[in-house]
């Protein structure tokens, strides 16, 4: 996810090895990288039940 807060742009990723967020920002020395802080377990497995008939993309 990209987004822009005062002027300075930002992006959101998932990283699956640490299993948690991080928010992305430049800065005159490079990449900054912020860790994304969260109330909860920071990944969680479940299953997604589908309607084979209905053929929906779920995105």
């Amino acid at each position: 996810m990209n987004f822009e807060l005062h002027g300075q742009a930002f992006f959101v990723n998932f990283v699956p090895e640490e299993g948690r967020w991080y928010c992305y920002a430049p800065s005159p020395t490079g990449m900054q990288r912020i860790p994304v802080v969260m109330d909860q377990a920071p990944y969680d497995s479940f299953a997604i039940l589908l309607d084979e008939q209905a053929r929906e993309i779920v995105n």
